[in-house]
């Protein structure tokens, strides 16, 4: 799209394109999840905004809706994704811990100790992105920690028979999903409930 030559697409357009195509990726990958269009709505426009944001200020942007909507790739939905699978762990889990239930010398895979890296720089991230007025800085650490996030999920059985690992890593879990919440909702993006 561009201004200068007329090929400008309005936003409202582009929004309901991005909810209507995220619906039929429902209805092919989950057609009986509840809530589809309300879900699809989250996601849709989350992607849109996630996408626009991404990138540095001062880059062109190249837009194209297999990456935009793609649930693998650095996207608003593959947060929107980790952070629904955050929430999933704690409901299976059927309860969260408490900090004094809590034992930080047990996480100390590196798969762990990459994600309690990232959680510690969501200060800086935010002051980064407030004193250079740059939002991409918060998107692209949303993807870092959804990424590290995965490896650990993968690494790690989070609920085992050992009662304080468990806590340690449900309240890990808990701890990324609070921030990818916290930091998708700076960016006006919308967490879903079910993907």
């Amino acid at each position: 799209m561009s201004t200068r030559e007329g090929t400008a697409i309005k936003v409202e357009d582009l929004l309901q394109e991005s909810i209507s195509r995220v619906q039929k990726i429902i209805e092919e990958k989950n057609p009986d999840m509840p809530n589809q269009e309300e879900e699809a709505k989250k996601i849709g426009i989350g992607a849109i905004i996630f996408n626009n944001l991404c990138t540095n200020i001062i880059k062109d942007q190249i837009f194209d809706w297999d990456t935009v909507l793609n649930f693998n790739g650095e996207t608003g939905p593959y947060i929107q994704y980790i952070y629904v699978r955050t929430q999933s762990v704690l409901e299976k889990a059927g309860y969260v811990p408490t900090m004094k239930e809590i034992d930080f010398e047990l996480l100390t895979d590196r798969a762990s100790l990459q994600v309690i890296s990232h959680l510690y720089e969501f200060g800086d991230v935010l002051e980064a992105v407030v004193d250079k007025k740059e939002p991409s800085l918060l998107a692209r650490y949303l993807i870092n920690l959804s990424q590290s996030y995965s490896n650990f999920y993968n690494e790690n059985k989070i609920v085992s028979e050992d009662k304080l690992l468990t806590n340690s890593r449900l309240y890990l879990t808990k701890s990324v999903g609070t921030v990818l919440k916290i930091g998708c909702t700076l960016l006006g993006i919308k967490m879903p409930n079910r993907m």
